[in-house]
């Protein structure tokens, strides 16, 4: 029986709004989003493709983007982001790129709505994006839309897993509290996302996964990280102000500390990271029809 991909309430102003004003602290915390980036990128040291047009789609500050400019130096790279603040990060970190590499575009749009023209790219990749947008399979239909016969779809995206501990205390939390301290956002698993990924007319598609487990003094250690990455109140449904509030705060020390506090003191917190890949299948697939690029620099 196949699954399909959850969807949820996110908010894509609320997400844009978020993440733009993370733009500046981003790269301070995303130290597991750099590694999870690298362990993607490794992928393709497995594919014999040679991308002559490449799109990163949720390209935030722009490591991702990087590093798939540094791999195919010959290449056109766009990135792409819902926040124009993170597309500017990236433009500007660009700037100074070796002349001979090849060009490079920018462009703020919606990953579920693509500003492209079927078929418009050799290799569609995301770091990490997947996760932020209310259906992803509307996400993969576009990816699959504008992919060039021969081409392939390379992503990471986050887990069931993730923030379980989280997801267990807030849970614990609301149901003293009537459903006021929220919850965190549904995450995919691998069964649902291999089946949606069979839906898209796409051949050998393949996903792995990766478990991280990061440690912080307290909760809020946990809490800044997160709001640092624009990922605070973006994850969490059913509450406005995130996860900030000093009642919420001091529940989420007691009921998370109570199961998730190890013998130093310190709290655990767990991040699945999903990697999946799948080719460009030649059938009788009928994509939405051609749309023109916008926003381009």
């Amino acid at each position: 029986m196949s699954k399909k991909l959850k969807t949820s309430h996110i908010h894509r102003p609320h997400v844009k709004r978020s993440f733009s004003s993370a733009a500046a602290s981003y790269d301070h915390h995303a130290v597991l989003q750099r590694e999870i980036g690298d362990r993607l990128l490794a992928h393709l040291n497995f594919t014999k493709i040679e991308p002559k047009r490449i799109l990163d789609i949720g390209c935030g500050t722009g490591y991702f983007t990087r590093l798939l400019t540094d791999k195919f130096k010959k290449s056109h790279v766009t990135g792409l982001d819902l926040s124009e603040a993170m597309v500017l990060h990236t433009r500007k970190q660009h700037k100074f790129r070796l002349p001979w590499y090849g060009k490079r575009h920018h462009c703020v749009a919606d990953g579920c709505a693509l500003p492209f023209a079927d078929a418009s790219f050799d290799l569609v990749a995301s770091n990490l994006a997947m996760q932020w947008v209310a259906n992803p399979a509307d996400m993969l239909s576009e990816m699959r839309r504008v992919l060039a016969p021969g081409g392939l779809i390379l992503f990471a995206t986050f887990g069931r897993r993730t923030l379980a501990e989280l997801r267990q205390a807030l849970a614990e939390i609301s149901h003293h509290q009537r459903g006021k301290a929220g919850h965190v956002l549904p995450f995919p698993d691998v069964m649902s996302l291999g089946d949606e990924l069979h839906q898209l007319s796409v051949e050998m598609p393949v996903i792995d996964s990766d478990l991280f487990t990061l440690t912080y003094p307290n909760v809020m250690a946990l809490v800044r990280e997160l709001k640092g990455l624009g990922a605070s109140s973006a994850a969490i449904s059913g509450r406005s102000g995130g996860l900030y509030g000093r009642r919420l705060l001091k529940d989420l020390d007691a009921s998370y500390g109570e199961k998730h506090r190890m013998p130093d003191g310190q709290i655990r917190a767990s991040f699945e990271a999903l990697y999946a890949q799948a080719w460009y299948k030649d059938s009788p697939y009928q994509p939405k029809g051609n749309v023109i690029p916008i926003e381009l620099q």
